[in-house]
């Protein structure tokens, strides 16, 4: 049951690519935004890391194929969806997270991680997790990404802290510098160039909760997206590009990786134009796919 559900969360994953020759950036992963009334379709949406997009005003998406012996590539103007109001992020600038509308293809083969399965604060103390708990993210490794189908290797840790108070960072967007304090998630876990973007999940079989062993029947939550790895000291920004691939590339780190909380996820999802958007599209019925 277990090797299943890994197997589903893998295939929620795609590849980000910029360039051509296509360079890999990053990874993201499918959500479905669930159609009202309709239990079997949903408005798929793409989710990342904002500094994978970063400045790029077109990304090229790696999708798996129905025929299972090759990948496409789907285009994305970034610019385009912005307009469209198909692109969306966070209000609070300083939140890592960016999230834009994709048409269903059918040749393409991935699965939509449902909306009703990312966790809010509410299941985080609902579920009792905690630090110890252990989690899996499926993420693009850089010098192996596959010919046939993308091979997303899925790398695994523990839950190192929930800090109760927020955390100084600074990272690019593109040419701009973030500076700001996050709730984050810091995990036991060494994230590597192509990991960020990554969706982060509490392992799906038994663990301790409420001071009991619970043996399984564990949901698969959503609990963050791959930010990056932590630094083993204070320093000045070390600006990653993963398109051309430096000596640089693997930064001493401290073993810990950031993840932005999949709370903030949410609060994306529940944006007042976010919500109006995915109202005209499921009314027009053009934007639903199977599920």
């Amino acid at each position: 049951m277990t090797s299943h559900i890994v197997s589903v969360i893998s295939d929620t994953v795609v590849f980000l690519f910029v360039g051509n020759p296509p360079q890999p950036i990053g990874t993201a992963f499918v959500v479905g935004y669930p159609v009202p009334g309709r239990d079997e379709t949903y408005v798929p949406l793409i989710v990342t890391a904002k500094h994978v997009v970063a400045d790029n005003t077109q990304v090229l998406c790696r999708f798996s194929t129905q025929a299972g012996t090759n990948t496409a590539y789907v285009s994305y103007d970034i610019q385009a969806l912005r307009r469209e109001g198909d692109y969306w992020e966070h209000p609070d600038d300083g939140v890592d997270i960016a999230v834009f509308r994709s048409p269903h293809y059918v040749e393409t083969k991935y699965v939509a991680f449902p909306r009703d399965l990312i966790a809010t604060r509410d299941t985080v103390r609902g579920e009792d997790i905690a630090q110890g708990d252990r989690i899996v993210f499926p993420a693009l490794l850089v010098n192996f990404v596959g010919s046939s189908r993308n091979y997303p290797v899925l790398r695994n840790g523990a839950i190192a802290l929930l800090p109760e108070e927020k955390v100084s960072m600074r990272y690019a967007v593109g040419p701009r510098v973030i500076q700001t304090q996050q709730e984050v998630l810091l995990l036991e876990a060494t994230s590597i160039p192509g990991a960020s973007g990554a969706p982060i999940f509490l392992w799906p079989g038994p663990r301790i909760k409420n001071n009991s062993y619970v043996l399984g029947g564990v949901k698969a939550y959503l609990l963050g997206i791959m930010h990056g790895f932590y630094p083993a000291e204070p320093r000045e920004l070390v600006d990653v590009q993963i398109a051309t691939v430096t000596e640089r590339m693997y930064a001493e780190n401290s073993g810990i990786a950031i993840a932005f909380p999949s709370w903030r996820l949410d609060e994306i999802l529940r944006r007042d134009d976010l919500k109006a958007r995915m109202d005209q599209l499921i009314a027009i019925g053009s934007a639903a796919a199977p599920l």
